[in-house]
């Protein structure tokens, strides 16, 4: 939820209008369409049309409208037979690793070819898709370009169950990301690079062993996370909250002058990426995030989910590894 509270620079008009020019929405109709799900003032649910007034506190219900506009895109996933390279499955869920260049879901103007739709058809194949999950029984997400272990659901009791698990930070996920260092990298980052590169399996048996303790040897980066003025498609990091931040921490331990160890204990849109760019830092082929401004949007870049780890419904711990 964010919160916007009303004073002498932003009173006197439409809410609606006030929204859709703070947020990134889509369009009006939009906006007018899902109002009462979206927006309350002063605790409540007002008329699109309500004039806003100096001490309203207007709040907004999710702050990336994007993501609330691509869930009513793929509130019923179509199956579709391809492939998918299975790491683990049980009764109740499934671990994929997921190849670089694909969406997890289906989005506007993307109906079809995505994961969600290829679980969902191996799964409707076997005669074991729920239909009453949600999404196709998605928890949590990967970028298009990135690659590695995701989970999903296989019932709509373990689809809560997960997404708890995620919405509590109870489960460990580790990324190793391949980088480029710039000129003007963040100078405790650059402290911790080994003069001897790591080897990244021995780091993560270290990891797991402590359960997932980070020591001396990570830097711990805390701060806010929102959308970029200069690029809406871009999120950026500041170590001070700002308009609609909402709070991010990262782990990072360099095992060498170009591979990154990273934890995430929140899981903001672009984590990763908008917090090694703050650091002077950017993941290699991510053209997105190599300029204030931005560029392209890449098909594939070199961040790979290697780890994922939390209790399964029995309340056993779990571990899959890439390395």
């Amino acid at each position: 939820m964010q919160t916007v509270h009303i004073d002498q620079t932003n009173y006197g008009g439409r809410a609606d209008v006030f929204v859709s020019s703070t947020f990134n929405v889509h369009s009006r109709s939009f906006l007018r369409n899902n109002w009462e799900r979206l927006i309350t003032i002063n605790g409540k649910s007002e008329k699109p049309s309500y004039k806003l007034r100096i001490g309203d506190v207007l709040e907004v219900l999710d702050q990336d409208v994007d993501r609330i506009l691509e869930d009513k895109a793929y509130d019923k996933i179509i199956p579709q037979k391809k492939e998918v390279d299975i790491i683990y499955e049980d009764k109740d869920f499934i671990i994929i690793n997921k190849p670089k260049g694909i969406s997890v879901h289906p989005g506007v103007g993307n109906p079809q070819d995505t994961l969600a739709n290829y679980v969902a058809g191996y799964l409707d194949a076997k005669g074991e898709y729920d239909a009453r999950m949600e999404r196709g029984g998605i928890v949590h997400r990967l970028d298009k370009p990135v690659s590695g272990l995701i989970l999903f659901a296989k019932n709509a009791e373990a689809q809560l169950y997960f997404q708890k698990q995620f919405e509590e930070h109870k489960v460990d996920k580790v990324y190793l990301a391949k980088v480029e260092i710039g000129e003007n990298i963040n100078t405790e980052l650059k402290e911790k690079i080994p003069a001897i590169p790591l080897d990244a399996s021995e780091e993560l048996d270290i990891l797991v062993k402590n359960n997932f303790e980070t020591d001396s040897s990570w830097l711990k980066v805390d701060g806010y996370i929102g959308r970029s003025t200069m690029n809406r498609m871009k999120m950026i990091f500041r170590a001070y909250i700002f308009n609609h931040a909402r709070t991010a921490l990262s782990y990072f331990k360099p095992l060498s002058e170009n591979k990154f160890l990273v934890i995430i204990k929140t899981g903001r849109m672009y984590q990763i990426r908008a917090t090694l760019e703050y650091l002077g830092v950017h993941i290699i082929g991510d053209t997105m995030f190599k300029s204030l401004k931005g560029g392209a949007i890449p098909e594939s870049i070199e961040l790979e989910s290697i780890l994922l780890s939390c209790k399964d419904m029995q309340g056993n711990m779990f571990l899959k590894r890439l390395k």
